[in-house]
């Protein structure tokens, strides 16, 4: 459905300062193909001649006539990223042009009539991917150059082709009520319930299985054999265990000599004697199993509690191993937890969830918990990893936390590469007020999430196209 919008059209009146360099492109002509022709061949962009503008909230065009010709500049008034291969029709005073964009969103045809409709309505249709437009206004001419030029007022004037050279671009900024967020260090640490420690419960001899023992950062599977523990005795305990097995041997042999002679009366003698008799034999004979088997020094596997990675391995061929020992440290990379230390007792009451930034990437945090019990004067908080895409985290990692709570602060978010510093240091946003021009503005900020900040005070209460990309491009403007 096409949209008509009534612009404003407006020039910039300039200072002549230094001037950007523009690539030579090869020049194309005027296209009037339909939907199954090949693309417009690139336009050389033209900065200098007389200017005019039209928008709406999809399209930015600009125009430049120069030696009757119009070099049209369209633009996405979004982001400010060019629209390509665009047909467009402009239409003043019973006039009509056609003209199709290139690549990067320029055309050029021949303009003498339009040359003489200043202060005249233009109708514009635009129609590319996504696009079908109509933009209405009346045509206000101003002059200008091809130089980027620091006005009197301290905004800039940026030619529409020097902004493609630069890759300025831009993201639409709204006053709204947003949650107050605090940032905090963090580490990633392990899920108690998704990481395990593999220690012997006596002291032995360690030995490997068949397939040998699991490398640092192979993964094994639950119930898996990691290592077999050969127990130790000293002499001492040797001969115990033998005195041990001589008494009870010796007491089995009596106890089945009584359960012998009894089983051979069992008519004069009560049952429940002879029963007697025979159990004492079986408990002896038990014992002795037991004593003897202990002395053969059965070896004992140790087991996988978790599947997981190996995270660390402390054991080599025929080590002597204590009991308690940590031989292996298994985790599971999938259900990993962030500590952080909060030194505001009633923080951890109004947490909402949290966010972390690594290598470009964000990581989604779920508050789980706080302890009770203060930590070197702060309170630990603990933090499960919701999404990590394809980020690898590792145990002891530090971290950068943005935390979300139930306050709210009054703003606008913008994205946190929207902010630079001026030549006097202080934090500055770029705002792109009209097609060739942007103004600054010094603002105060707090952190949103790990990509946004809310400028809480020096923005326009109103929706504004903030610059996102070659902001400090801007501020280097004389």
């Amino acid at each position: 459905m096409k949209k008509q919008i009534v612009a404003v059209l407006s020039g910039c009146l300039l200072m002549g300062m230094a001037s950007l360099p523009l690539p030579a492109l090869a020049h194309g002509g005027e296209d009037h193909s339909h939907d199954d022709a090949p693309p417009t061949p690139i336009v050389a962009p033209a900065n200098s001649g007389i200017r005019w503008e039209l928008n709406s909230p999809d399209v930015e065009l600009l125009g430049i006539i120069h030696d009757d010709k119009l070099t049209l500049y369209a633009s996405h008034f979004r982001d400010n990223t060019p629209i390509s291969n665009a047909k467009i029709e402009l239409e003043s005073k019973g006039q009509t042009l056609l003209l199709q964009t290139d690549t990067n969103g320029i055309g050029e045809t021949q303009a003498t009539w339009l040359q003489q409709a200043d202060k005249h309505e233009l109708l514009a249709t635009v129609q590319a991917k996504g696009i079908n437009d109509l933009l209405a206004g009346r045509l206000t001419f101003s002059n200008g150059a091809a130089q980027a030029t620091r006005l009197s007022d301290g905004s800039v004037f940026m030619p529409q082709a020097s902004q493609q050279i630069l890759d300025l671009r831009t993201a639409i900024g709204k006053p709204q009520s947003v949650a107050h967020s605090i940032t905090l260090n963090g580490v990633v640490v392990s899920d108690p319930n998704a990481s395990a420690i593999i220690q012997p419960t006596l002291g032995g001899r360690v030995l490997a299985p068949p397939q040998g023992f699991p490398t640092l950062g192979s993964r094994v599977e639950k119930g898996q054999t990691l290592a077999i523990l050969e127990p130790a005795a000293s002499n001492t305990d040797k001969g115990d265990q033998q005195d041990k097995i001589a008494e009870v041997r010796s007491e089995l042999a009596l106890a089945e000599k009584n359960a012998a002679r009894l089983s051979s009366i069992v008519g004069v003698i009560p049952q429940m004697e002879v029963d007697a008799a025979r159990n004492t034999a079986d408990t002896l004979k038990a014992r002795l199993n037991a004593l003897q088997g202990s002395l053969a020094q059965q070896p004992q596997p140790l087991l996988a509690p978790l599947s997981g990675i190996i995270s660390s391995v402390k054991v080599v061929l025929g080590q002597q191993a204590n009991a308690g020992d940590v031989l292996f440290e298994i985790i599971d990379p999938t259900r990993l937890q962030v500590e952080a230390l909060a030194y505001d007792t009633a923080l951890a009451a109004q947490i909402t969830g949290a966010t972390a930034t690594l290598n470009a990437q964000t990581l989604t945090l779920n508050f789980i918990g706080s302890s009770q019990q203060l930590r070197n004067q702060a309170l630990p908080l603990r933090f499960k990893v919701e999404e990590k895409g394809e980020i690898a985290l590792t145990i002891g990692q530090p971290l950068k936390l943005t935390v979300h709570t139930r306050t709210t602060i009054q703003g606008t978010p913008v994205p946190a590469s929207s902010l630079v510093n001026n030549n006097q240091q202080q934090p500055t946003v770029w705002v792109k007020t009209a097609a060739e021009r942007f103004t600054s503005h010094v603002v105060k900020a707090q952190t949103l999430d790990a990509d946004t900040l809310v400028i809480t005070e020096g923005l326009p209460n109103s929706s504004i196209r903030v610059v996102t990309n070659g902001a400090a491009l801007l501020s280097q403007v004389r």
